[in-house]
């Protein structure tokens, strides 16, 4: 059973069972009244056919000239009133000596002895609705006193209408209950399926996020828990998307990376495993070609030995115990020039190193290698006689260190590519210059451990700068 077919189901009930016990106790309350004043008109009709028999009794004592009537002519005065009373119709009597053996009786009903010995002269009134057929009569028995005597006057009065009535209006109420419940119904069912047409559309988006459409968003703009609901699912969506698509890059990434390591590992491979197996079959190898093949494999083994240590720097970069040290930018590119001097004069370029003294919190060697690997990369793009200028600035505890070449540049579409593992924009230029697409990762790997940022900024024929962006301290603050 759905969801809202229980609501409809239990608000129906609920609303029937109001309805109808509503209608039961104003129906109950109305009979009751009707009861308290019918049994007080009856009273009042039972006081005064005492006092009437009272009169009639003490009319036929003077009219006889006796000093007390006797029981006889009291049963006789009694016919007298009532056989041919206009009132018999609707109440008859009967007159009972305190043995409850009648004189006088017109009630067509049984009357209960409990009745009769419920009267007493300290209970001087009792009384009982009985049912006899379809009728319903109302008994009232008094201790009554006549010619010094002691009697029980009963009188019956018919109150079948109130009954009928209430039975009327009870069949009445129950046709009543069952239109409002029905009008309740058509109500409650518009309103339900109103109500709940959001929950339908949270149902429906939710199968499709569940069918893998994390595209899907919940359009309910609702207040109520429903809204929120709404607002939480459209979240855990989107983190849902995100998740899922950077999985997707992830395992993309990793394939690429394989495929990339695959083919990087097979060429060096290749070549030194075809000019091994020249120099094994042939007889004849002159000094030139033993020169020739034996360079060759020596350049590519070069080449695989770069690619392995770069791959195991990337690897195990961050996971090994890492040395922070505070070193002043004197003394950090002081050892660099030392190292750049040599391969700036090898390939007949020209550099410039400034820098502003402050101190940097890195671990050396870490960072050492990511500037070899920038310059490096530097040097690559650049040709003879290019200038390759390496600058340190600190402002306001901030250090900007900047590599910036004169060589080929970078297309601006490339650029965010260009710190994946295995990206090359020239892969003919790149292997050539012993390069494996590795470098820029390593440094972007390198400058996330130091808290840094990695910014590279290109132009076509002009140039690349790459700029290492991190915090540093003032020679007197370090020494604080």
């Amino acid at each position: 059973m759905k969801l809202w077919q229980k609501i409809f189901l239990w608000a129906l009930l609920t609303a029937m069972l109001a309805v109808s016990t509503l209608g039961v106790l104003l129906l109950k309350n109305n009979f009751k009244s009707s009861m308290i004043r019918q049994t007080e008109s009856t009273l009042s009709v039972h006081e005064y056919l005492i006092s009437n028999i009272n009169n009639r009794i003490i009319a036929e004592r003077l009219r006889s000239g006796s000093v007390l009537l006797p029981t006889k002519d009291i049963a006789n005065v009694m016919k007298s009133i009532f056989d041919n009373s206009s009132s018999k119709e609707t109440t008859s009597v009967a007159l009972f000596n305190t043995s409850y053996d009648f004189l006088y009786n017109n009630i067509n009903i049984d009357i209960s002895n409990d009745l009769l010995k419920a009267v007493s002269p300290n209970n001087q009134t009792a009384k009982q609705v009985v049912k006899n057929g379809r009728s319903h009569y109302l008994i009232i028995a008094s201790y009554i006193s006549l010619e010094r005597q002691e009697f029980i006057f009963v009188s019956s009065t018919d109150i079948t209408e109130i009954y009928d009535l209430y039975s009327a209006q009870l069949d009445y109420a129950k046709l009543l209950s069952i239109c409002l419940s029905l009008l309740c119904a058509f109500i409650l069912l518009i309103l339900v399926k109103l109500l709940l047409r959001p929950l339908s559309n949270l149902n429906n988006s939710t199968h499709l996020i569940a069918n893998g459409d994390y595209s899907k968003r919940l359009n309910i703009k609702t207040n109520d828990e429903l809204g929120e609901l709404a607002h939480n699912m459209n979240i855990m969506a989107d983190s849902i998307e995100e998740n899922v698509t950077l999985l997707q890059e992830t395992a993309e990434n990793r394939k690429q990376f394989i495929n990339n390591l695959s083919h990087e590992m097979k060429t060096p491979l290749t070549s030194i495993l075809g000019f091994a197996d020249i120099m094994r079959i042939k007889r004849n190898i002159t000094p030139e070609e033993l020169a020739e093949y034996s360079g060759i494999i020596f350049e590519e083994a070069k080449r695989l030995k770069s690619l392995s240590g770069k791959l195991m720097e990337i690897i195990t970069v961050g996971e090994t115990n890492l040395e922070f040290t505070e070193v002043t930018a004197s003394s950090l590119f002081s050892q660099l020039e030392l190292v750049f001097k040599p391969i700036f004069e090898k390939n007949n370029m020209n550099f410039s190193i400034s820098y502003d003294e402050c101190i940097l919190c890195i671990d050396l060697e870490l960072f050492k290698s990511m500037l070899f690997n920038i310059v490096d990369n530097a040097v690559k793009a650049s040709s003879k006689d290019n200038t390759i200028y390496i600058n340190e600035r600190f402002t306001n505890g901030i250090i900007n260190i900047s590599v910036r070449d004169e060589g080929i540049g970078i297309d601006k579409k490339e650029l965010n590519k260009i710190t994946e593992p295995f990206y090359m924009i020239d892969k003919a230029r790149s292997r050539k210059a012993g390069g494996a697409g590795l470098g820029l990762a390593l440094c972007k790997r390198i400058s996330e451990i130091h808290n840094a940022r990695l910014i590279i900024e290109s132009e076509t024929g002009v140039g690349t700068t790459v700029t290492i962006v991190m915090k540093g301290l003032e020679i007197d603050e370090a020494k604080k």
